[in-house]
Order: C-alpha cells, then structure tokens, then sequence
C-alpha cells in the first residue's frame, strides 16, 4: 500500500465497515425492542378480547369469530378448559399441544409469557369465565417483521455505502490528482527543470502547498541564473587580470628590453596580480557573510572617532583629484554597539566610492544624528550620481554601471557593505541624481540586544 490512494480506500473501506457495523447493530437491536414490545401489547389485547368473546352469551359461532381474528391478526390461539376441552386457531404450527396446555391449566400461576424462540413470544392467562376456568395461550412470530426492517436496514446500509463510495471516489480523486501532478513536478525540479509550474486555483491546503512549490521554484530559478551569472562575472574579473599578466610576463622574457618597460611592464603585472588578490579576498569575505553562522564581535566604541580614522585613510585619495572631504562632527559623542571591524570596512567602502565616482574639485559630506531608537550616519558626494534602475541593482554582486567600468573596482565591495549592515540588523537607503550626486544613508540600532538576537538567528 504505496499509493495515497490505495491508503484513503483502505482507510475508507475500515471506516465504512466499522462504523456501519455498529451503526446496524445498535438499530436492529433497538428495533428488536420495539417490535417485541409491541407484539406483547398486541398479545394482551388479544387475550382480554378472547376472554370477551368466550364470556359474551349472546354469540353462537365464537370459534369462527377468534380463528378469524387469530388468522388476520397472524397469531396462533389456543384454549383449554374442562368443560370444552383443547381448542386452536389461527397458525397451527405454533400451537402448543393439548399435553402442554394440560400442564398450563394446572399450573397456580394465573399468568404466563415466555419467548419460545427469539422470534416467537407467547402469552398465556388463566381466567374464570361465566364459573368455568379457562387458560388462552397467545403466540405471534415476529421473525417476518424482523426480517423486513433488517433487510431495508441492509439496504438502506448497500445504498450509503454505493454512494459514499461514489462520492468518496470522487473527492480522493481531486485530492490526489493535485498532489500527483505536485509529485512530478517536484521530480522536474529535481532534474534541473526550474521553469515547472503547477496550478495553485483556490484557497485550501493543496493550492497553498502549490502555491508554496511555484515560490520554491521561482527562487530556485533565479537562484540558478544568479549561480550562472556569478560564474559569468568571476571568470570575466579573473580573465581580465589573468591575460594582462600572461601577455606582460611574456614581453618581460625578452632580454634586450629596455629597463624603463621592464619597470613598466612589472608594475603592470603587480597592479593586476594585487587586483586578483583583493577580488579572491572580497569573495572570500562574501561567502563567510553569508554563512548563517557568522559571529559579529560586538563592543561598544565610538562612531566619531571611527569615522575621523576611515576619513584620515581616505584624504590621499582624496587630494589626488581635489576632493574635500567634510565632517560634520556631532556636538555630543555617539556611541554604539557593533562589530568596530566591520562597521569601519562600511565607511571606508562607502567614501573610497564616492570619490570613485566624484569629478575633480568635488564635495564629500558625512554627517550623523542618534535618536532614541538608531544612529543614523549619512555620506554624500557631487559625483556622476545613478539612475533608478543602476540604484535597484547596486548591491548586486559583480554589478556596475557602463560608464563606471573604467573606475577601478569589482564590483563586490556594496555587496559587502549591504551583508555587515544586514548582520546589524541595520538598513541602508540610497538617494541619487544623474550628474548631481549619491547620498548613502546608513542606520543601525542602537540596543544591543538586537545584535544578539539576530545573531541567534
């Protein structure tokens, strides 16, 4: 019994059976009940209108009267006395003899009833009749009445069950059919078919099972393109740098090459050999924040003083294209919790690219503010600024802009930057204009509680 559905008939066949089994059980018992109590009434009726009729003078022919009461009423009579002896009518064959009726009329007891068989019941007096004893003996069998609510017991049982079973056909059917098709759907997936869909109609548990598989499916398939894609761009970053230092390490083998080209050339192969050290670094950073079991080592420090170190790294770069850089320095301290190390790689991503992309004699502002909920730490520059679609994108790995491919980078540090500000459970906005500028809009909360939940998560 693999199937589900050979497990709902089953299941429906034991049911079925159970319960119509008790249910036909208690029915005929209680009908058996009834039927014998109302006989017994029936018998006595019967018996006082004997008695009647025997004490009646004025009737000549009282044995055709009782036999024919005893025929139409199905039941069989039976009369003994001294002076007219051993009388029957009505059904012979249940009778008794005049022997037992003998031993009846003997008997002191004025009344007597018994069951003979379960479908026979008898019912016998002894009365003294115009000063002459009599003992009528009544029976009736109630074999014919059983038989008939038993048998439209049974068919009425015969009809439920063709039509339970009907019906439930008919619903495991729509049950199973769904998860069927889920069954091999899940067998498509499994084979790389991420483009599989099934039908999700309706609110109840199969649609939201559905419902569940096409989401399950459609992340898969774009985790699949991102996989692709991943392997895209890393093999372009890594090919790149790769044939620079190939095609330079070929040239620098000629001996007659004059020192100042050597110098040149072996800066060149430096410049790219550090560039692959710094992507194979960004994704091994990468893949160790995306580990759920990332440990931030939080303290608690100074955000100003962080932000007057990253600067103070960054002003070379700065004056090399002319680029100031202002502090907007808090009247009060701000102090956080977080993870120092990390935090710090954030600034220094965010302002090395803001004068990235800042044109010479350009503007960089950084200023924060501290609520009672979150610090909030904003980093804006006059650059070339980005459009709507390069901003939804930006975090994505590998991912820069056409015209910003000539700008040295890989394009993993904001996929770095949006991880630690992720673990923080923190948040980061961006504003941007074409040719106007970018602001980078960084907020953290200040419990550090939150840091150690989200840890735990």
């Amino acid at each position: 019994m693999k199937s589900i559905y050979s497990k709902l008939i089953f299941g429906f066949f034991i049911t079925i059976v159970a319960s119509f089994s008790v249910a036909g059980y208690v029915s005929l018992k209680l009908n058996d009940e009834q039927i014998e109590s109302t006989v017994e009434e029936d018998l006595i009726t019967t018996n006082d209108y004997v008695i009647k009729v025997i004490s009646n003078g004025n009737i000549e022919n009282k044995d055709d009267i009782i036999d024919l009461y005893a025929k139409s009423s199905e039941m069989a009579i039976t009369c003994y006395s001294l002076k007219d002896g051993y009388v029957a009518y009505g059904n012979k064959k249940y009778n008794p003899s005049p022997e037992e009726m003998t031993l009846f009329f003997e008997k002191k007891d004025e009344n007597f009833s018994k069951k003979l068989r379960d479908e026979i019941l008898s019912y016998g007096t002894k009365n003294n009749i115009n000063g002459v004893d009599y003992y009528i003996y009544v029976q009736k069998d109630t074999s014919g009445q059983k038989s008939a609510i038993a048998n439209s017991a049974i068919l009425i049982l015969g009809c439920v069950f063709l039509t339970g079973s009907i019906v439930f056909l008919v619903i495991a059917d729509i049950i199973v059919k769904p998860l069927t098709r889920l069954t091999n759907a899940l067998k498509e997936l499994s084979n790389g078919n991420y483009d599989v869909r099934v039908d999700n109609v309706g609110q109840d548990e199969i649609s939201k099972l559905n419902q569940g598989f096409n989401q399950m499916a459609r992340q898969l398939a774009k985790q699949d393109e991102t996989r692709q894609k991943f392997i895209s761009d890393i093999s372009h970053e890594f090919q790149t740098p790769l044939t620079s230092i190939q095609g330079f390490a070929n040239i620098l083998k000629e001996e007659d090459l004059p020192k100042e080209q050597r110098v040149k050339y072996a800066n060149i192969i430096l410049y790219n050999s550090k560039r692959l050290s710094s992507l194979a670094k960004n994704m091994l950073q990468l893949t160790l924040l995306d580990r759920e079991e990332i440990e931030l080592e939080i303290s608690t420090y100074s955000l100003i003083e962080q932000m007057n170190r990253v600067i103070s790294t960054q002003e070379n770069q700065a004056m090399e294209k002319n680029i100031e850089i202002e502090f907007q320095v808090p009247k009060k301290d701000i102090v956080i919790d977080g993870d120092e190390q990390r935090l710090e790689q954030v600034w220094t991503n965010i302002v090395s690219n803001a004068i990235k992309y800042t044109n010479d004699g350009g503007l960089i502002t950084i200023s924060m503010k501290k609520t009672s909920k979150e610090v909030e730490v904003s980093i804006e520059d006059t650059g070339i600024g980005m459009s709507k679609e390069v901003v939804s994108h930006i975090f994505e790995r590998f991912y820069r802009e056409d015209k910003a491919r000539n700008v040295e980078g890989n394009g993993l540090g904001l996929a770095i930057v949006k991880s630690i500000v992720d673990l923080h459970n923190g948040k980061i906005d961006i504003l941007s204009q074409v040719d106007v500028g970018t602001v980078f809009i960084v907020k953290l909360p200040i419990e550090k509680q939150k840091f150690m939940n989200r840890l735990k998560l």
